[in-house]
């Protein structure tokens, strides 16, 4: 009785395993997908934070490679003073279209040459040598919804994404170039300003420098990028099969020890010897004497 009710049991914890590892590797390689994402986790964080202050949002697993953060700041402070964060530089009085007393500007870094190629593609000649990064302003008046939001910015007054820290120590300064990413893999070139900065007039989007290849170059780094991809296909197979042989291994535990204690119920209902415990230690005892004692008469023996 007792595995025939452990059978749903079983089905019902290994499907919920199975919906757990779909969601650990479920990749995403749309950037419109992933802009929706962090928007989502945004939303959450932002509920009854204060104002001005940046909050880092904490991303699933198979986001490792992607940092995010939000920060809320009011209409009124972000005419008079703009907003400085995580590399975005916008400059004072800036308009929102439409307009909104609370906004939130959201910040997306991609980190590493691989993440930034799986959500962009570049053209063969030219490689990623920064991250790639994102911004968006919402309209954060209702948190539960967050809208995007138009910025009304001038050519001789544009918004900066700056990348110093990250070229300070490239080898080759030569060639560098500002790269805007399109959701449908329309690329924009344009050259860096002062400090290795990326200017635009966008109110959002994603942005990186790259530098040429030669043909050997390319053809190195397209073999580390695949060598890449393959072991994280690897680790992912190898870490599933691991944890679906941990969970087989711990079904067939469960129903052995359930069975067992069926056995030993059923063989303590149908033993004719009682039992009694002395300290913790179970001995037969006898519930009853079945032929009671008596003397023995034969007439061969004489009477006294």
């Amino acid at each position: 009785m007792g595995s025939t009710n452990l059978g749903p049991i079983t089905i019902i914890f290994f499907f919920y395993v199975i919906s757990n590892l779909q969601s650990m590797v479920h990749c995403i390689n749309n950037i419109q997908e992933l802009d929706d994402q962090i928007r989502s986790y945004a939303a959450r964080v932002n509920k009854g934070r204060h104002t001005g202050s940046l909050y880092e949002l904490s991303l699933p697993t198979n986001l490792t490679d992607v940092k995010a953060s939000v920060v809320t700041v009011r209409n009124s402070i972000f005419w008079r003073k703009g907003a400085n964060f995580s590399g975005v530089y916008i400059p004072p009085m800036v308009k929102t279209l439409p307009y909104s007393k609370r906004i939130a500007l959201v910040y997306e870094t991609l980190l590493g040459d691989y993440s930034s190629s799986v959500y962009f593609r570049l053209a063969d000649n030219y490689s990623f040598i920064s991250p790639v990064i994102g911004f968006t302003a919402y309209d954060a008046t209702n948190t539960n919804d967050l809208k995007p939001l138009n910025l009304s910015i001038e050519r001789d007054n544009p918004i900066l994404i700056k990348f110093d820290p990250y070229i300070s120590n490239h080898h080759q300064s030569r060639g560098i170039k500002c790269v805007a990413l399109g959701d449908n893999e329309l690329l924009s070139f344009s050259n860096t300003t002062r400090n290795y900065s990326c200017a635009t007039t966008n109110s959002r989007g994603h942005y990186a420098l790259v530098v040429a290849l030669n043909q050997k170059h390319k053809q190195r780094s397209k073999l580390e990028l695949a060598r890449r991809r393959w072991w994280w296909v690897a680790l992912t197979i190898i870490g599933v099969s691991v944890l679906l042989a941990l969970v087989v291994v711990g079904v067939v535990k469960l129903v052995r020890k359930k069975r067992f204690k069926e056995m030993e119920r059923e063989s303590e209902k149908s033993e004719m010897v009682g039992n009694i415990w002395i300290g913790q230690s179970r001995m037969p005892a006898a519930t009853m004497v079945r032929t009671q004692p008596c003397l023995e008469y034969h007439e061969d023996f004489p009477s006294s």
